[in-house]
């Protein structure tokens, strides 16, 4: 079974009880305290990734690691570890992300543009995203990349908004080369 297909079932559980236990908010601020550590300790990731370690071991290292954790979440931990499933943690927390935000009408945006865009520009972004997705709510990630000529890449709901130059530089090429 694919590392995503495990992840999803996971988090779909966690999502499913914590609804029914109506922590669902808790249980978020938990996965996204997850999601940050595992972002930022490629320590962490060896260790949930190491065969070499007993699962006595890595389910007491969780507990203090994730001591603030609610108890579901640090039940689903310790589940995960007794099934040799720890190393999915990082990709359950991902899939739980994307459930809520399913449930909750929030779509995530990728804009990619030369330099930082002005706080008017990301609120046009952010309400393109939203009218064409029709999302309640859409978190916009900001990516500086130079190799963009002018104008930007708008990335959200598997669908790509490339209005940069170098693309429609590449268009009036196709273009040209057609007539």
């Amino acid at each position: 079974m694919s590392e995503i297909r495990i992840a999803r079932r996971y988090a779909k559980a966690l999502f499913e009880k914590a609804q029914d236990d109506k922590a669902l908010e808790a249980v978020v601020a938990d996965v996204l305290n997850i999601q940050k550590a595992c972002a930022e300790s490629q320590d962490l990731l060896v260790f949930l990734n190491s065969p070499m370690l007993r699962k006595g071991v890595k389910k007491e290292a969780l507990a203090k690691i994730f001591a603030s954790c609610s108890e579901l979440s640090k039940q689903l931990m310790m589940l995960m570890t007794d099934k040799n499933r720890e190393s999915f943690i990082p990709a359950m927390a991902d899939e739980f992300i994307v459930l809520y935000n399913k449930f909750k009408g929030i779509t995530t945006a990728e804009v990619t543009s030369a330099v930082a865009l002005s706080e008017q520009a990301l609120q046009a972004v952010k309400k393109y995203v939203a009218q064409t997705s029709g999302a309640n709510d859409v978190v916009l990630k900001q990516c500086i990349d130079p190799a963009v000529i002018g104008g930007m890449n708008i990335v959200f709901d598997s669908k790509i908004f490339d209005a940069t130059i170098s693309n429609q530089i590449i268009q009036l090429k196709k273009d040209l080369q057609i007539a």
